[in-house]
């Protein structure tokens, strides 16, 4: 493919014709669907182009810029490797994920939710950031707690809080921020701050529950080591990307009063109506399922999707490159 800036809706460029040419080769709908030499970046072309960019996690609007060009230009070779990649973390999956379950792929910033063999629900996530990273691992959600507080992590307390603590720390407490001393809370702008540091930081931090908390209105608990769980969020507008690594290691979800409804309903009594009043309640609620349900969260950047199209995502943690360096040289050393 040759380099280029832009191309927009019904511009002309020279290089439309080699858009063609590439497209052709994987889109079925595009063959003998316009003149391949027309150098017209025109309606069919553009359908073809957001058939490829949705099938590649990219923004679908249509024009082409560098990001699209360089999936473009990406060998089959390396796709046949991403592909054997991705089935070789098929077989370190459980045998038996569970009739019902909940799946995320981390890569494709995804959550799929099985019953009883069927896929029921689809819904976008967002996963940690790069240096945050969403770890690999099979676990069983047990409990779903509803107007959570959340307890800040102590590597976000005194790194991201602490300077904005010793700022304003009425403006935090306004946000809905508290001190846990001895088990209890005590209020931010009772405490000195500027006599603490990275290393001296004898308070814990919570957020109370209320529109501004971290983790939105739910939180879907499955205990593990790494200290990670899906909940809500209040930042609404990252679901609307296509690439979504922005948190700090936890799933966070699109739709997580739709997902705890679902989650609840095999529990007498917990439809919609009861959800809704105790999140209007603003008083925090647990409520444990009646039988756990397997959760999985897996990172493959190769996948079928449910319109049987194959849909490629970029290695955001460079996982795929490290495992293809072990197999290759697993392969040569045999």
């Amino acid at each position: 493919m040759p380099h280029v800036d832009v191309i927009k809706p019904g511009e002309e460029n020279p290089a439309v014709v080699a858009v063609h040419a590439r497209l052709e080769l994987t889109d079925e709908q595009l063959h003998g669907a316009r003149d391949r030499e027309s150098p017209v970046y025109d309606d069919v072309l553009v359908a073809a182009v957001k058939r490829f960019q949705h099938q590649h996690g990219l923004e679908a609007d249509g024009v082409i810029g560098k990001r699209t060009i360089f999936a473009m230009n990406i060998p089959v070779a390396d796709r046949i490797q991403q592909i054997i990649v991705t089935m070789e973390r098929w077989r370190w999956m459980p045998e038996d994920l569970g009739t019902s379950h909940i799946r995320v792929n981390i890569a494709g910033y995804e959550l799929r939710r099985v019953r009883n063999g069927q896929l029921e629900e689809l819904m976008r996530v967002v996963v940690g950031k790069p240096y945050h990273q969403t770890p690999v691992f099979s676990d069983e959600i047990e409990h779903l707690e509803f107007n959570p507080y959340w307890n800040v992590p102590h590597s976000i307390a005194v790194n991201e809080e602490l300077p904005k603590l010793k700022s304003n720390p009425a403006a935090r407490a306004a946000r809905g921020f508290e001190a846990v001393v001895d088990g209890r809370g005590v209020s931010l702008t009772s405490i000195n701050w500027s006599t603490m540091s990275r290393s001296n930081f004898p308070v814990r931090l919570r957020q109370k529950p209320g529109p501004d908390n971290a983790l939105g209105r739910v939180k879907f608990m499955f205990p593990n080591q790494f200290n990670v769980y899906m909940h809500d969020t209040p930042a609404r507008s990252l679901f609307g990307r296509a690439e979504r690594a922005f948190s700090h290691g936890c799933i966070r979800l699109a739709r997580p009063i739709d997902l705890a409804e679902q989650v609840l309903a095999e529990i007498p009594g917990w439809d919609r109506a009861r959800i809704d009043a105790v999140l209007n309640s603003q008083e925090r609620t647990v409520v444990r399922l009646s039988s756990k349900l397997p959760v999985h969260l897996t990172y493959a950047t190769v996948w079928v999707a449910p319109d049987g199209s194959v849909q490629f995502r970029p290695d955001i943690y460079n996982r795929d490159a490290k495992l293809e360096k072990a197999l290759l040289g697993r392969h040569t050393g045999s």
